[in-house]
């Protein structure tokens, strides 16, 4: 039986306190932890999402730093997340382009061509 959790919030600026954990599979201990107002880390009980309020650092890369990166070379446009609620069909229009790049993409791959 897996064990969920409601949420778990990990905090930035803080005071001790002791937190119930579960691995799922070995039981349950009590841990040192920390409780504050705003937290750093939130994850849901249903897991679907993950906000970090600060810097994320996977095996000593900043993984903000190495997505934009990453935008950069693969020339992906800018969202304006406002204005695309504002007016939803550049939002599609976003989408369209995105699918239509990557087919062409592939293509001038498949044809062995540089993409310059």
């Amino acid at each position: 039986m897996a064990n969920t959790l409601n949420t778990v919030n990990l905090p930035q600026n803080s005071t001790s306190g002791q937190l119930l954990t579960t691995s799922g599979f070995n039981g349950s201990s009590w841990t040192s932890a920390t409780t504050s107002v705003n937290p750093v880390l939130t994850i849901p009980a249903d897991g679907a999402s993950l906000e970090v309020k600060g810097k994320m650092v996977v095996n000593g890369r900043d993984l903000e730093e190495r997505l934009n990166t990453i935008e950069k070379v693969l020339q992906i446009p800018e969202r304006d997340v406002k204005l695309e609620k504002k007016y939803p069909k550049l939002k599609k229009m976003y989408e369209e382009y995105i699918k239509e790049l990557s087919k062409a993409r592939m293509w001038e791959s498949l044809k062995g061509e540089d993409n310059d």
